[in-house]
């Protein structure tokens, strides 16, 4: 699909494109020259990133366009597929990723004219709804000129803190916080000390089509939750050109009963991107939670954070494990997830108040 866009203030005429195969390289570099990409830190070629993000990617289909004027790539856009489930129904969303406009031509309406086309191929491919975390000056434009909605839900970033030495050196009066922090995390763990398990935990290589229940019986207690199933995590999280994870999974007799994915970070903090556990079995988080506190030490971590929407179920693991707790920011923002409906899809408990919701890091594209 091809269309063609004229420049509201000069008189050159530039072709939108969606992608084709062997794009990637150009696409790459021009990212690469004009922006910080991949937002994730990863170990391999960039290329490679790329088409694990958008060509291995088991919702489906690739929504990527550019404009060219002549052989030059000068505007790229692209949206990742989500497999969503919304109220107990599953539906396609995107997730807005990779705006980048040559500077040499900005504010001159390119961009407008790519997102057309962009849309254009959601339609084709019945995308129900757009979403995405955006920052202050996009969170801005997205909620007054493009007629998002903002999904009714603060997110928190719990801490646990690992080396409190170290953590407490950076803080003002850190002496006096390290105390008050380890008489909370004693007080913490003296009324909830967690009792016998038979449950185990081991590196998960690859899930498999029988840890599928697991999603299941989850997401029966959210509103709205992508949909985790063997493949999404394999790609997500198991394949090595999305990044380096340690994925975690708890077990009793061979059922997968809950998983945590962690990464740990070069400024020495680790994070649990995501996590999810069989809603009948109230032990596996405390007992996640505590493996990851583990894998933590093991890296010579200083802390341990957790991100999820306030109200959470899992909320009271973290509190009764020593977590503390505060609004996660993005820059000066707080952290927000905002959606646009499309198509005719019930979509009626996005805009819903204080909806059940299971969002985590790993479902940005920041990580």
């Amino acid at each position: 699909m091809t269309d063609t866009v004229h420049s509201l203030q000069s008189s050159f005429v530039g072709e939108v494109k969606s992608y084709h195969p062997g794009d990637e390289h150009r696409i790459v570099e021009f990212l690469d020259a004009h922006t910080v990409w991949p937002a994730a830190s990863v170990d391999v070629p960039k290329v490679d990133h790329w088409r694990w993000k958008f060509l291995s990617n088991p919702a489906g289909p690739v929504i990527v366009c550019m404009i060219e004027i002549g052989d030059e790539m000068v505007s790229y856009c692209a949206s990742l597929p989500v497999r969503m489930n919304v109220g107990g129904w599953e539906v396609l969303a995107t997730q807005g990723v990779d705006l980048c406009t040559h500077p040499d031509h900005r504010g001159k309406g390119l961009m407008s004219g790519l997102l057309d086309h962009r849309d254009r191929l959601k339609a084709d491919h019945g995308v129900a709804f757009d979403f995405g975390f955006p920052n202050h000056g996009s969170y801005r434009v997205s909620m007054k000129r493009q007629g998002f909605r903002e999904v009714d839900m603060t997110m928190m970033q719990h801490r646990f803190i690992i080396d409190r030495e170290r953590y407490f050196q950076k803080v003002s009066m850190g002496s006096l916080k390290r105390l008050g922090y380890v008489s909370y995390v004693a007080l913490q763990r003296t009324i909830h000390r967690s009792g016998e398990t038979g449950l185990h935990v081991d590196d998960v290589k690859r899930f498999s089509d029988d840890d599928d229940r697991l999603y299941r019986k989850a997401a029966t207690d959210f509103d709205l939750i992508a949909v985790r199933d063997h493949r999404y995590l394999n790609w997500r999280f198991c394949d090595p050109r999305g990044g380096a994870y340690i994925v975690r999974g708890a077990r009793e007799n061979e059922e997968l009963l809950g998983y945590a994915v962690l990464k740990p970070e070069g400024d020495g903090e680790m994070m649990i991107v995501d996590m999810l556990a069989d809603p009948g079995r109230p032990d596996v988080i405390p007992f996640l939670l505590q493996d990851a506190l583990e894998q933590g030490q093991r890296h010579g971590s200083e802390s341990l954070t957790c991100c999820l929407p306030k109200g959470h179920r899992y909320e009271r693991n973290l509190r009764e494990s020593g977590f503390v707790a505060e609004v996660r920011m993005t820059g000066d923002e707080p952290m927000r997830m905002i959606w646009f409906p499309r198509g005719d899809h019930d979509l009626d408990t996005l805009s819903s108040p204080s909806p059940a919701c299971h969002i985590m890091l790993g479902d940005t594209d920041w990580v």
